[in-house]
């Protein structure tokens, strides 16, 4: 009896709402554009009357008119439904009308307003995802799923579909399902309404983009790419031909008997052949060094058509300039020429019948080992990767580079495998259909270079340096997450301010502009309930009266049906016509959209709040494959080349409108470095880079040199790779990897956070990175090395001995005389003599004699002219942390006594100069008396000394002893700031 009350309840559908619940709003974006509905829905929810509730698998729900949301102005249903408890159970709620609904007999699409009630991100298992199914009938008797997904977003979002083709009408509505909520407590989620309608694609109008800085194809389309003035990028012809390193060298072609071609490049570091047979296409491919096979390059790369056919008969081969023209009977033609150890592959169908240039797979190959490139990846899934082989008894570097400048595909993938003798370094590219059903004509570019330096096979990213890149090259990177209240931000950025954190550019998210779930992106106007315009005015200002560059959230790829600007003509499009989903709560703004309301909508941001920095969200983070719009009406539709170009646009105005550095998110910055100013160093999600090999080489010299990367991104992101990392006897040893690969790759600091960590490990990233970061920014080094236990050895040794793997044992020397030790090693102490002057001056770790011991995760940094000295290394059997240069010294004994030419601590603790014979100094961390000796070309006694606490009060004067030579200061446990004035004479 129980149970079957309680079933009662839970299938009840009550026509009228509870008068006791609060009336919800709508959306204050949609007031402010004074949106109203564009047509009448072919379903409302705000009268129940007739609808039914059949529930399945111990489901239960209830289904109630409701006023407590509000998109158009009526009333809503409040879907309540619960389970019991497992997820295996897979419970069903059906919602039956009084009887099946009629569409429109021409519908092609239905959109749904759906109020959800979870963020995907949080994954919170007390609510499961909610998954909503639309059953339909055609006049066959034939039953139709249209299935709209999970319910991944919180309040209100849009959901769009197009029907299954091929329904006879009349078609009818039968039921929605929602399915999939197992939990024991009741959730609830919202309806507004369901239109079901033929969607009309009006033909779309664009403003013409700068044109491309690179010649075409001969028949390949500009797309929008055809306007006035030209694109600062790419910044030459070459575009990715991989850098050379071994001095005069000569190219040629030599035509064979039986039509066989020989590339040549003959030098004095080696030769490099590639041989071409035009008969049997580019599997025929074979690579050589110093006339030693390498083996087959491309086996089984071809040219696939839509038809499934790969076969293709030669037709003519012709040679001019130095450079072979194959014609095929599919439409294919190659043209293949040789530059520098390249061979560059031009492949152009013209038939818009190929739909994938596959590379193939090398073959008959000598002990064949796959080295993948950090910072020069996908996001998941296999990885394009360097081959390292025998050529003979040499080692031989490999690689196959598609040329992204150029490309018309779709969607480039890579493949990542290896076997006894043979491997795949990477894929090719798809051509998929346009919403017209048509596919772009192929046009590719492809480097296949071989050669014995590894630095030689690496693609060259030809983008100018980010134009306020220099900006940023001395500041740390902090981003506030929100902030969610203005008021304890600031109160917290002031007191890393006391704290002598001046060097920062500090960013914002998404919160500043949204108060909760709403809307995000394409915002002008501040959240309202944080105080609107005016708050925000206010905040920025205080950030940037402390010192700091401060930069606002923006996003011009996630798209909210909410959203002011709202249109649906302006979201992506699948080949099949469907929108394109992004993040929750969003569709996919078409790119070529977003680079014209960024030229709108920056200005107007930095006239109202006048930041100097930003944060341009996503562009970075995705491939341009994935942004790619494959709407017909779109110039450049299919190809993801349109899409890197707009966003490449995009991000250089940002830079422009906000008159400082903006950063993006990260992961694809190998293609749209310099573009930004930097990104968050974030890299290969599926491949922790705490566990990848250390090996900076492509950053440091592609990336590295056009834009200020931020840590390793953020603190978490690198250290969750590491076992047990919060735990306290871990937590230094994590935060020190963290900050030597900052280092290692050449990055700007991320300031570990205070609220987390503590600030006085705050402290130490700031202190122990800033003075160096400044003297490496955007510098190419002149010398990277491994130290494999006796000496230091190339790039290319260290590879070969996998010491970037086994020994992470890492040496880095700029043009400036700077000079980095990184021991990255998981055990083995590494001793080094910087003072030396020779970088060979290294020992083992059983033989310290005068070197600097460095633990696991420690370094040491120096000029050669001795300007800048530092290094986070063992005082005795206690780690240290000490960096001396002319605009402060820091140290930290990290709890035990630390002696240094400047001063004696057991905590953390800055000295500043301030003045002629007066020092400031901050007393980060320590119990223990402190002593100050005379840096900085003070002299004399000391005369004064004055305390301050966070707040900048001044406070009783501390206890000090002074012998002219040094002062010792018992530190008072307000003190944050002490300054120092001498001269007296004793």
């Amino acid at each position: 009896m129980l149970l079957l009350g309680r079933l009662t309840f839970a299938q009840t559908v009550l026509s009228t709402p509870d008068p006791k619940e609060p009336v919800g709003e709508r959306p204050y974006e949609m007031v402010w554009a004074n949106r109203t509905e564009p047509s009448p829905p072919t379903v409302r929810f705000d009268d129940l009357t007739g609808w039914t509730i059949v529930v399945e698998r111990g489901a239960r729900a209830s289904l109630q008119v409701s006023r407590a949301q509000n998109v158009w102005g009526r009333p809503v249903a409040k879907l309540r439904y619960s389970g019991e408890g497992g997820s295996e159970s897979k419970p069903r709620v059906l919602l039956l009308p009084p009887e099946p609904i009629r569409l429109p007999d021409d519908a092609d699409s239905v959109e749904m307003w759906v109020f959800g009630n979870r963020w995907e991100r949080e994954n919170r298992r007390d609510t499961p995802p909610l998954h909503i199914v639309l059953h339909f009938r055609d006049g066959s008797g034939k039953a139709s799923d249209t299935d709209l997904g999970n319910i991944r977003w919180k309040e209100w979002w849009l959901m769009h579909k197009k029907l299954a083709s091929g329904l006879k009408p009349p078609i009818r509505l039968e039921s929605i399902e929602a399915a999939n909520g197992s939990q024991s407590g009741w959730r609830e989620i919202f309806f507004d309404s369901i239109r079901i309608y033929r969607e009309k694609v009006p033909a779309l109008q664009f403003a013409a983009r700068p044109k491309r800085n690179l010649q075409l194809f001969e028949g390949q389309s500009p797309g929008a790419n055809n306007g006035t003035g030209k694109l600062s990028f790419p910044t030459r012809e070459q575009t990715i031909l991989p850098i050379h390193l071994g001095g005069a060298f000569r190219n040629s072609l030599v035509e064979e008997p039986k039509g066989t071609y020989r590339f040549n490049y003959v030098a004095q570091d080696c030769t490099v052949t590639f041989v071409f047979v035009p008969r049997d296409g580019l599997s025929s491919l074979l690579g050589l060094l110093n006339n030693q096979a390498v083996g087959v390059l491309m086996d089984g790369a071809a040219v696939h058509r839509s038809s499934g056919s790969t076969n293709a008969l030669l037709r003519s081969t012709d040679v001019q300039n130095r450079q072979l023209t194959a014609v095929y009977d599919d439409g294919t033609t190659l043209h293949l020429l040789i530059w520098q150890k390249s061979l560059v592959v031009d492949v152009a169908n013209r038939t818009g019948e190929a739909d994938r240039l596959k590379f193939g797979q090398l073959s008959r190959l000598v002990q064949p080992r796959l080295i993948t490139i950090p910072f020069l990846d996908h996001n998941t899934g296999p990885q394009p990767c360097v081959l390292l082989s025998l050529a003979g008894t040499n080692p031989v570097f490999s690689s196959i580079w598609l040329d992204w400048y150029r490309s018309n595909g779709s969607e480039p993938y890579a493949a990542e495998s290896v076997s006894t003798n043979t491997a795949s370094i990477n894929g090719g590219i798809g051509y998929k259909p346009r919403t017209d059903g048509q596919r772009n004509p192929m046009f590719e570019r492809v480097f296949i270079t071989l050669s014995p330096v590894f630095e030689e096979v690496l693609p060259t990213v030809p983008n100018p340096v980010g134009l306020h890149a220099h900006d940023a090259v001395d500041r740390l990177w902090q981003e506030s997450w929100g902030p969610q209240d203005y008021a304890k931000q600031m109160k917290r950025s002031a007191v890393l301010r006391a704290y002598g954190i001046e060097k920062l550019i500090h960013c914002n998210h998404e919160n500043t502009w949204r108060d909760a779930g709403e809307s995000f992106t394409l915002r002008t106007r501040a959240a309202p309930k944080k105080g609107g315009d005016p708050a925000l005015k206010s905040y920025i200002a205080h950030q940037r009266n402390l010192g700091w560059l401060a930069g606002l959230y923006s996003n011009y790829a996630d798209y909210a049906p909410v959203n002011e600007f709202w249109n649906p003509d302006d979201v992506q499009r699948l080949p099949d016509g469907n929108w394109r989903s992004a993040y929750p709560g969003c569709w996919g703004l078409k790119p070529l959209k977003a680079v014209e309301y960024d030229a709108l909508l920056a200005p107007q941001i930095k006239a109202k709040f006048d930041p100097n920095s930003a944060y341009t969200d996503v562009q970075t983070a995705v491939p341009p494959w994935v942004g790619n719009d494959y709407d017909a009406r779109v110039p450049g539709a299919g190809t993801f080349a349109q899409t890197f170009y707009a966003c490449g646009e995009l991000l250089q105005n940002d830079s422009r409108a906000y008159g400082g550095p903006i950063f993006s998110e990260g992961t694809y910055q190998w293609m749209y470095a310099g573009l930004a100013d930097g990104n968050y160093a974030q890299a290969c999600w599926s491949r922790p880079m705490a566990k990848e090999p250390l090996l900076p080489v492509f950053d440091l010299y592609q990336i590295h040199t056009k834009e200020c990367d931020i840590g390793m991104g953020w603190t978490r992101l690198f250290c969750d790779a590491i076992p047990n990392w919060r735990q306290p006897e871990n937590l230094d040893s994590a935060i020190d990897r963290f900050l030597l690969n900052t280092l290692a790759y050449g990055h700007i600091g991320w300031l570990v956070e205070d609220e987390q960590h503590g600030i006085e490990r705050t402290c130490r990233s700031y202190y122990m990175l800033q003075q160096v970061q400044a003297r490496y920014g955007l510098q190419k080094p002149v010398r990277i090395g491994y130290w494999d236990g006796a000496q230091l050895v190339n790039v290319s040794t260290a590879l070969i001995q996998d010491l970037p793997r086994s020994r992470r044992q890492l040496y880095v020397e700029y043009p400036s005389g700077l000079r980095l030790w990184l021991n990255d090693h998981p055990n083995d102490n590494w001793v080094v003599t910087p003072a030396a002057g020779d970088p060979q001056m290294t020992t083992s770790s059983s033989d310290s004699r005068n070197g600097i011991i460095l633990p696991p995760s420690g370094w040491v940094v120096s000029t050669t002219n001795a300007e800048l000295f530092s290094y986070s290394a063992l005082n005795g059997t206690n780690r240290a942390d000490y960096l001396r240069s002319p605009a402060y010294t820091y140290l930290d004994g990290r709890g035990h006594r630390f002696e240094t030419p400047e001063a004696v601590a057991d905590g953390g603790l800055v000295i500043r100069p301030l003045g002629p014979n007066q020092l400031v100094l901050v007393h980060v961390s320590g119990h223990d008396e402190f002593t100050v000796r005379r840096p900085y070309q003070v002299s004399g006694a000391l005369s004064t000394c004055e305390a301050f606490d966070v707040e900048g009060q001044e406070i009783a004067s501390p206890e000090c002893h002074d012998n002219g030579d040094e002062t010792r200061i018992k530190p008072l446990e307000k003190a944050l700031r002490y300054v120092l004035r001498f001269g007296e004479k004793r």
